[in-house]
């Protein structure tokens, strides 16, 4: 049973439409999207008809949108719904009802993972921007980025003091060594007891503790068609061949994804091979090679600018959550936000 606000209230009435930007924003938002689908998909929640009413499962949705676009905390969140007149209309909360709090906020989240929710929200939107013609598939751009874990980085194990090399009994020594424990991996600053799924990770110089984000992102209107969430220590090259979008034209990315899995599975779906080629300490690249190199980087780097709205808009430099359940839903929030407004500003 859910609590519902479809007729507007007295203070409603009495203060009218918002002229706010947050109010134009959202506006826009809703005559581009048909929010009938996500909503139907949504109703699995909470829809027992015993116990007190509940927040619409919409409403709650509309209100962790609101969290990503504006990069808030859950209890942020609750005095934002209850002081904002733009938040409160845009998810349908009447102005003089009290909006969730933040621990219904978490439970909603935790009912979003339970019932696996997101992939289908997911691709619920995806065609809507397909039917307005906004992914031409001409071209698709790969990338990956770390995403630091919401916990401390482990530290590094101290250096056991040197053993005397001197013994009386040097049979007595070579046991002592065999009956050593094998490395445990916490205490080796491999892992980290809050965040066990999270991994060290390296590109070029830097090294991160965390997760890392794969995207497949067509190259016209930055729609992210795929993504994935890994740990920070997985090859880019691993995921390549299940980032392909079989009709995503030609797939370009830097030499991260260069590899002969990659290069066989974009020539079995007849796609051109837009990723930069690697060269190696016996095999350097040819004068030929570098020039393409040159162009395909150009033609790949819109995608850093997907990554860096990521970061900076949507709160995602920093895994908010632990574990790797929770940093996926997080995940899939930043991706929904980003593709929706990028709908939006697109019409």
């Amino acid at each position: 049973m859910h609590r519902s606000f479809k007729q507007l209230g007295f203070i409603d009435r009495m203060v009218g439409p918002g002229k706010s930007r947050s109010d134009e924003f959202f506006r826009a938002v809703d005559r581009v999207v048909d929010w009938k689908p996500i909503e139907e998909r949504l109703n699995v929640i909470y829809s027992s008809r015993m116990g007190a009413p509940s927040f619409s499962p919409i409403l709650m949705y509309k209100a962790l949108l609101i969290q990503r676009w504006y990069n808030l905390s859950d209890p942020e969140l609750e005095d934002a719904l209850n002081d904002r007149k733009s938040f409160a209309r845009f998810v349908g909360l009447p102005l003089d009802r009290a909006g969730p709090d933040h621990s219904t906020v978490s439970r909603f989240r935790t009912q979003l993972i339970k019932q696996g929710l997101m992939e289908p929200l997911l691709a619920a939107l995806r065609d809507q921007i397909e039917a307005a013609g906004l992914i031409l598939k001409q071209g698709t751009l790969m990338d990956a980025t770390f995403v630091p874990s919401a916990a401390r980085p482990p530290s590094a194990p101290r250096k056991a003091k040197p053993q005397d090399a001197k013994t009386d009994n040097p049979a007595a020594g070579e046991a002592t060594e065999a009956r050593e424990p094998p490395p445990d991996p916490f205490k080796s600053g491999k892992q980290s007891r809050r965040d066990p799924d999270a991994r060290w990770g390296k590109k070029g110089k830097v090294a991160c503790f965390g997760h890392k984000l794969h995207l497949a992102v067509d190259d016209e209107h930055r729609i992210i068609r795929k993504h994935y969430l890994t740990a920070a220590n997985v090859n880019d090259c691993e995921m390549g061949p299940d980032l392909i979008v079989p009709d995503g034209g030609a797939h370009y990315a830097d030499k991260g994804y260069s590899s002969q899995s990659m290069r066989e599975a974009l020539a079995a779906q007849g796609l051109a091979n837009g990723v930069m080629r690697l060269g190696t300490k016996h095999y350097p690249l040819r004068p030929a090679d570098r020039r393409r190199n040159r162009i395909l980087t150009g033609l790949r780097s819109a995608v850093e600018g997907v990554f860096g709205e990521m970061k900076t808009r949507l709160g995602f430099s920093r895994a908010r959550y632990l574990g790797s359940i929770k940093v996926q839903l997080e995940c899939d929030l930043v991706v929904f936000t980003f593709n929706l407004k990028t709908f939006t500003l697109a019409r």
